[in-house]
């Protein structure tokens, strides 16, 4: 059996959001989706920016990091 080879994918979305926080909270979901998908993945958010639709200018966030604090958007736990 031959091994199989390994490749990178680079790999770019809209993602829809009322604001930077659930941008950023909505994007890592849907990398940890994938990682739990397809467990040798290794995905990551390796840039997060606003482009608002038609438009040609791109605000880079400074933080793409999965949000670690709760927010009033988050879902209540009960």
């Amino acid at each position: 059996m031959a091994k199989d080879k390994r490749y990178v994918v680079q790999m770019e979305m809209y993602v829809y959001a009322e604001n930077d926080y659930m941008a950023r909270k909505r994007s890592h979901e849907m990398r940890q989706e994938l990682d739990s998908k397809y467990p040798n993945a290794q995905t990551a958010v390796t840039e997060l920016g606003e482009q608002p639709f038609a438009s040609l200018s791109y605000r880079k966030f400074k933080d793409h990091s999965m949000p670690l604090s709760k927010s009033k958007d988050d879902e209540l736990p009960f």
